[in-house]
C-alpha cells in the first residue's frame, strides 16, 4: 500500500487507549464516587492530504474499548473516498459532498484497524478522527506540584530567593532511589539533588519539585527555546507589582523576553527566564498586600502545556477530573506578540482547566497553538530533561487509580515507586507530556 501523505503528525508517546472488558460508559464506581465523563479521542486526528497522481490508502490500528464509538470527519474538498474498520466499510463515496463533517456511529473492539483510501486528485484534505463517551473516577484531590530539572542546584536555589520564594526544603529526596528511578523511566539508578520550592514556609502545595540530575543520569536537553513548544513551556505566577517586580529582577541580573505587555483579554503580563532558560510567567493581580521593596509573587496561578489538539487534551483531563474550565483563546500582534518572544502576529487556542471546588486553585493552561505552529513533540522519557518536565497530582486511592487507568487502557511509564505504603506512577497525556500520581497504596 501507498502510504497517503498526512499534513501532521503526532508523537509516538499519544496514550495506548487499550481496552478492557468493562463496557463503555459503564465503568464500576465505589459507592457514592462520582463519575467524570470524556469524549475520549481514539484514533487521531489526522489529516490526509490528496495525492495527486493515483488513488492512496492509509492503514493504522488502535485500541478502545469494546462499545459504541463515533468515526468524524471534517471534508474539506473531498467527495470521494472510502473508510474501513476492522475490515467492515463504514464511509463511502456516496457519504461525501465535497465540504462539511461526516459523523458515523461504530461499534469498537479492544483492537481495531481502520483503513483510509482517497482518489488521487490534485486539491482536498479529510480530518479523520474517531471518539469514544467512557465515564470514570480517578480520585484527583489536587495538583501537588510541577517538576523542574536544573544544570546547578545552588544557582537555582538562589534563583527563588531572588523570586521571593520563603520556603524550601533541601535536601528533600535521596540522592539514590531504584525505586523511582524506574518510575521516572530510567532502567536503573539515578544520582539526583533534589530541593522544593514554595511561597508559603513550611512548602505547601503547589510548590516547585527542583531536581538536578548527576553523573551519567544527567540529560543535555535544553529547556524549550519557544513558548509556542509542545508540551510544559513554562508555569504562571501572579504579583500586585509586576513593574516593580519586573525592574528588581532586572536589578539582580533575571533575564526577561520583553517589558510587561497587555494582552487582549485585559491582562497585564511579562515572561522570563531562569539560569537555565525555563521560562515562567508573571501577571498583575489586585489579590495580596500590595507592593514591596522586593518581589511581591502571590501564588502559582496556572501550569502551561502547549498541545497538539485542543479537543483530545482537554477531554482527556477532563477525565482526569478538570470539569471546570474558561475559555482561553487569543491572537494579536505588536507589544503582545513580541512579550511571547515572536515578532510577527501570534494565534493560539485554549482552555483554562481546574478541578473545581476543595482543591488548590492552581489550573492548567492548555494552549493549541495556529501561528506560529511548531509540531516538535514534546521530549520523550526518562523524565530528566532542562526545564519543566512533569506534573504531579495527589489521588485519594492510587492502586485504585492505576488499576482504573489500566481498564481504560492507559500506559504507564514504568512501575510504581515509592514505598509499600506510599507511592508515584507516571502516565501520558495525549502530547506525550509527563503526569505523575501519587498517593496511598491499598495493597
Amino acid at each position: 500500500m501507498t502510504r497517503i501523505k498526512s499534513s501532521r503528525t503526532f508523537p509516538a508517546l499519544v496514550l495506548r487507549t487499550a481496552g478492557s472488558a468493562l463496557f463503555l460508559g459503564f465503568l464500576a464506581l465505589a459507592p457514592g464516587a462520582s463519575a467524570n465523563e470524556a469524549n475520549l479521542t481514539r484514533f487521531g486526528p489526522e489529516i490526509y492530504e490528496l495525492v495527486q497522481g493515483k488513488p492512496t490508502t492509509y492503514s493504522a490500528t488502535f485500541r478502545a474499548i469494546d462499545g459504541p464509538a463515533k468515526l468524524v470527519l471534517q471534508d474539506n474538498g473531498i467527495d470521494n473516498a472510502w473508510i474501513k474498520v476492522n475490515g467492515r466499510s463504514v464511509v463511502e463515496p456516496k457519504d461525501f459532498k465535497g465540504n462539511g463533517e461526516v459523523v458515523v456511529p461504530l461499534n469498537l473492539n479492544q483492537e481495531n484497524t481502520i483503513e483510509v483510501s482517497v482518489p488521487g486528485r490534485p486539491i482536498g484534505a479529510l480530518g479523520v478522527r474517531v471518539t469514544q463517551v467512557t465515564q470514570a473516577d480517578l480520585g484527583l484531590m489536587r495538583q501537588g506540584y510541577f517538576g523542574l530539572n536544573t544544570t546547578d542546584m545552588k544557582r537555582q536555589r538562589a534563583f527563588y530567593d531572588t523570586l521571593g520564594f520563603i520556603g524550601e526544603i533541601y535536601p528533600a529526596g535521596p540522592e539514590t532511589s531504584t525505586t523511582f528511578a524506574q518510575a521516572l523511566g530510567f532502567p536503573e539508578d539515578y544520582l539526583i539533588h533534589v530541593s522544593l520550592h514554595s511561597l508559603e514556609d513550611p512548602p505547601t502545595a503547589p510548590f516547585v519539585d527542583t531536581v538536578q540530575f548527576r553523573s551519567n543520569s544527567y540529560r543535555e536537553e535544553p529547556p524549550y527555546a519557544n513558548l509556542n513548544r509542545i508540551g510544559m513551556a513554562y508555569a504562571t505566577y501572579s504579583t500586585t507589582d509586576l513593574d516593580g517586580d519586573v525592574a528588581y529582577l532586572q536589578s539582580k541580573g533575571v533575564e526577561f523576553i520583553s517589558a510587561p505587555a497587555k494582552a487582549p483579554n485585559g491582562e497585564r503580563f511579562v515572561f522570563l527566564k531562569d539560569q537555565d532558560g525555563t521560562f515562567l510567567k508573571l501577571i498583575e493581580t489586585a489579590e495580596g498586600d500590595g507592593p514591596t521593596p522586593g518581589p511581591d509573587l502571590v501564588r502559582l496561578v496556572n501550569t502551561n502545556m502547549n498541545v497538539a489538539d485542543l479537543q483530545r487534551s482537554r477531554e482527556f483531563y477532563r477525565l482526569l477530573g478538570f470539569t471546570e474550565s474558561e475559555p482561553g483563546s487569543q491572537a494579536g500582534s505588536g507589544d503582545f506578540a513580541a512579550a511571547h518572544g515572536f515578532d510577527g502576529r501570534i494565534e493560539f487556542e485554549g482552555e483554562d482547566v481546574s478541578l473545581g471546588d476543595g482543591t488548590d486553585g492552581a489550573t492548567i493552561q492548555l494552549r493549541q497553538w495556529k501561528s506560529p505552529y511548531d509540531d516538535t513533540p514534546s521530549y520523550p522519557p526518562p523524565v530528566n530533561h532542562l526545564g519543566i518536565d512533569r506534573i504531579n497530582f495527589y489521588v485519594k486511592d492510587l492502586t485504585s487509580t492505576i488499576k482504573t487507568m489500566n481498564e481504560l487502557g492507559y500506559e504507564q511509564l514504568g512501575p510504581i515507586g515509592g514505598s509499600p505504603e506510599f507511592g508515584i506512577v507516571f502516565f501520558y497525556d495525549p502530547d506525550g507530556i509527563k503526569v505523575q500520581l501519587a498517593g496511598p497504596r491499598t495493597e
